[in-house]
């Protein structure tokens, strides 16, 4: 059965929108800490093959950015996932 004009459908299209934006939402917590953890390990790897002590700590603040930069381009996506044009719908008003 069709919805009522004017009226938001209930359907499972709304649900599944919602649900794959919580799961999506709860994996951006484990990207800032990966991300941290690649570039220290990286930094680490660095120090030992030049001798050096400060690679991991560049590796570390690297990684924390990258991180960042990747939770903001994903939630940007993430919020996308709800604003795309529903079926049916027209774009001018009509």
């Amino acid at each position: 059965m069709a919805p009522e004009p004017g009226k938001p459908d209930r359907g499972s299209r709304g649900r599944n929108t919602v649900y794959a934006k919580a799961g999506a939402y709860t994996g951006l917590a484990f990207v800032i800490p990966a991300a941290m953890y690649a570039g220290y390990w990286l930094g680490g790897h660095a120090d030992a093959s030049m001798g050096t002590g400060y690679w991991s700590t560049v590796g570390l603040m690297l990684g924390f950015g990258a991180g960042l930069y990747e939770v903001y381009r994903q939630a940007m996506r993430i919020e996308r996932i709800g604003n795309q044009r529903k079926p049916g719908t027209s774009q001018d008003g009509e």
